[in-house]
C-alpha cells in the first residue's frame, strides 16, 4: 500500500505468498495498479521466495529489484534513487535502508569476529550512505539489487527457511570483494514481529541457523560451534528465559547434523 502511495517511480509490485490459505489475492486487488501474486503455499522460506519473485521480474525485462518485506513501510519516494545510483556505481553488490524501529534508528548487522573478510581498500561512497565493513551485513527487509549484480552474486541462500539469509548473501559479496551500500534514508520497520522475538520459532531458526553460516565460513572448526552452542544454552539458562532452552537445543543438534530448510518440528 505505502508503494502505490508514495512511490511514483514507474515499478511492478510481485507479492509472492506463502501463506497456508487462499485468498491474498483478492485481498490485495486494487491495492497497486501494478500488482502480481506468486502463489507457492509450500513455503520454501524466505531466500527461495525472494528467488521466485526476482527471476520473474528479471524474466520481465527489470533492470534492478528491490527486496521489500511485507512490513516495511516508505514514506517518501525511494526506487528512483536506488536505481540511479546503481547506475553509477555498478560495482556496489547491495544497497540497502537504515530502518527506523520505533524512533530508533537500526543500520547494519554487525556479526563476531569469525564473519570478518579481509578488508580491501574501497573507494570513498556515495554521499548519504557508507560502504559496511567486513563484518557487517544489510538486512532483508529492504535491499536493492541491479540485473548486472544479481548475474554476477547469484540468487539468496535459499536452505535457511528462515533468518540469516542476508547474512550469508552479503557475505558472499563480501568474499568477491564487492561494495555493500547502507543509505542514510529510514524505511519503517518492526523487527522480528511476523514470528515473536523469542518465540520458539524464532529461537530454533535463529541458533540452528547462525552455526550454519558459521560451517559455510569455517567448515573445519566444530569445536568453536560447540562452544558456541553452549555459551548459548549457559545465556538462556542464566538469564531465566527457560520457554527458549528446548528451541535452543533442538536448534544446536540440527546444526550439528546440517539440517536445513524448514524443519517439520517449528
Amino acid at each position: 500500500m505505502s508503494l502505490a502511495l508514495h512511490e511514483p517511480f514507474p515499478h511492478r509490485v510481485i507479492v509472492v505468498d506463502h501463506g497456508p490459505g487462499e485468498g491474498l489475492t483478492t485481498a490485495l486487488s486494487n491495492t497497486h495498479p501494478n500488482l502480481l501474486v506468486l502463489t507457492y503455499h509450500e513455503n520454501p522460506g524466505f531466500g527461495a521466495g525472494c528467488n521466485l519473485g526476482a527471476t520473474r521480474a528479471f524474466e520481465e525485462g527489470a533492470e534492478g529489484v528491490w527486496f521489500l518485506n511485507n512490513d516495511a513501510v516508505i514514506e517518501s519516494p525511494m526506487l528512483e534513487e536506488l536505481v540511479l545510483l546503481s547506475r553509477a556505481y555498478p560495482e556496489v553488490a547491495f544497497w540497502a535502508h537504515t530502518q527506523n524501529e520505533r524512533g530508533r534508528q537500526i543500520g547494519a548487522d554487525r556479526h563476531p569476529t569469525w564473519y570478518e573478510v579481509n578488508q580491501l581498500d574501497l573507494p570513498p561512497s556515495p554521499e548519504g550512505c557508507r560502504y559496511l565493513t567486513h563484518r557487517e551485513s544489510l538486512s532483508g527487509a529492504s535491499l536493492f539489487v541491479s540485473r548486472q549484480q544479481w548475474q554476477r552474486i547469484g540468487p539468496w541462500p535459499s536452505d535457511y527457511f528462515l533468518y540469516y539469509e542476508d547474512a550469508a548473501y552479503c557475505h558472499r559479496a563480501h568474499r568477491m570483494g564487492l561494495p555493500l551500500a547502507l543509505l542514510d534514508r529510514a524505511i519503517l520497520h518492526e523487527r522480528g514481529t511476523s514470528t515473536g522475538r523469542r518465540s520458539p520459532m524464532t529461537t530454533f531458526y535463529g541458533v540452528r541457523n547462525r552455526l550454519l553460516l558459521h560451517r559455510e565460513i569455517h567448515p573445519g572448526r566444530s569445536f568453536v560451534r560447540l562452544l558456541i552452542g553452549l555459551n548459548l544454552l549457559q545465556k538462556r539458562f542464566f538469564q531465566f528465559r527457560w520457554s527458549m532452552l528446548k528451541p535452543t537445543w533442538d536448534g544446536l543438534w540440527a546444526a550439528a547434523r546440517n539440517g536445513r530448510g524448514r524443519d517439520p518440528r517449528y
